[in-house]
């Protein structure tokens, strides 16, 4: 596999880094670096596909799929990176706190700096740096070796759902969210959602204040990411328990409105497998149901999905440890590094990922990608450079593993 490595360039994986940083692409805002992505690809012979993605509001946005097409008779492997960076307001989140300029890419100390440089424009350079290593090293390509550059992860995966309905399929994936370059083999999924609490609006008193009505909601739902206790054990959840997600499933209120007569709460639930939009959407209507039964005063509505726009990401089991994808990527980070990878939930526990998706149609996938994340959002967002050089090689070695024989 030396060959392989040969092709993996340091600062060639950089500079791609800092390109994709320079192009804004905010969440349901990705066609500019979607038709870059496209150009990118075809100047390096893959098959390309610009997937023009719809919108639930009516708009389009555009994501690049890449292929090296193979002979046939190996597995068929996906890379997958998501484009989408969040925004606030339209713009990074505090941003007149950053001391570099959010889209410069630039490098200090080791670090290279930019929106999305950890969410995760670091990911996408790496499997595409991978891919193209694998493609000049002359290796013959016995599987499908694709890489996609999916839109709206941080959108509920709707790139990736778009992928699978458009009927990509493949054996293995790899999705190369950050983290920290452990070997994710699980993840939560998410329910996230509104409860509206109606009042009345009045400037006289007394008068029912919605403010106040939705406190006892609030207590219910319990502390912010606490973990909570499966209904079986006198809690109002209904799950049990996964021996490789501890203290999850967890849940905060992410954000409170108040408009007139109505306050409405968001809250977000990270979910385990076993656990369904269904199931979440019953066990939090019974317990409304039961502060509404204490309270005559309080009237409700329950919205889940939080958004029409925005679908919620299911809680899949985990790929096995001995899967044949697991241990080709245990082997080449540990070639790479001399030392084997964190195997589990990892350092990304709590967090959802595009795997939830094509796990969902049969593809066997890990999460695998640079970048440690003390705290999210970012000021400053930033990404060590070793990182990402670390993950294009083992990328680059697990491909060719999986996808390639000697030419």
């Amino acid at each position: 596999m030396s060959e392989v490595l040969a092709h993996v360039h340091p600062a060639e994986v950089v500079a791609l880094t800092q390109q994709l940083i320079r192009i804004p692409s905010y969440l349901w805002q990705e066609s500019a670096i979607g038709h870059w992505i496209a150009d990118w690809l075809r100047e390096r012979d893959f098959e390309v596909e610009l997937q023009a993605v719809p919108l639930r509001d009516g708009g389009i946005t555009h994501q690049a799929v890449g292929r090296l097409r193979g002979e046939g008779r190996g597995p068929a492997l996906l890379l997958c990176g998501h484009t989408d960076t969040s925004d606030w307001g339209g713009r990074p989140f505090r941003e007149a706190e950053w001391t570099h300029d959010p889209f410069s890419g630039d490098l200090e100390d080791g670090y290279l700096y930019g929106l999305g440089a950890i969410n995760m424009k670091a990911g996408v350079a790496a499997i595409l740096h991978a891919a193209d290593a694998v493609r000049r090293s002359g290796r013959r390509i016995t599987g499908d070796l694709i890489v996609a550059c999916v839109v709206a992860e941080t959108g509920g995966g709707v790139g990736a759902l778009h992928l699978m309905e458009q009927g990509l399929r493949a054996d293995y994936g790899i999705v190369t969210e950050a983290g920290n370059l452990d070997a994710g083999i699980i993840s939560v999924g998410y329910v996230q959602g509104k409860v509206r609490v109606k009042g009345e609006f009045k400037h006289r008193v007394p008068y029912i204040n919605p403010i106040e009505k939705i406190m006892p909601v609030i207590a219910a739902f319990g502390p912010a990411y606490r973990p909570l206790t499966p209904a079986d054990q006198g809690g109002w959840l209904r799950f049990t328990p996964h021996p490789l997600l501890p203290g999850f499933p967890a849940m905060a209120v992410r954000n409170i409105e108040h408009f007139q007569d109505t306050t409405t709460l968001m809250f977000d639930l990270r979910i385990i497998p076993g656990m369904t939009e269904d199931s979440v959407r019953e066990d939090v209507q019974r317990l409304l149901a039961g502060l509404a039964a204490a309270d005559p005063d309080l009237h409700y509505e329950l919205i889940i999905p939080q958004s029409a726009r925005q679908p919620n990401m299911p809680a899949r089991e985990a790929t096995p440890p001995s899967h044949p994808l697991v241990q080709a990527l245990v082997q080449a980070h540990t070639r790479v590094t001399g030392a084997a990878p964190v195997v589990g939930a990892g350092h990304r526990i709590g967090a959802t990922a595009d795997t939830c998706h094509f796990k969902g149609y049969g593809i066997a996938c890990v999460e695998y990608g640079p970048g440690f994340i003390p705290i999210w959002p970012m000021v400053d967002e930033r990404i060590e450079v070793a990182q990402i050089i670390t993950a294009a090689q083992t990328l680059a070695l697990t491909a060719a593993a999986l996808c390639t024989a000697d030419a």
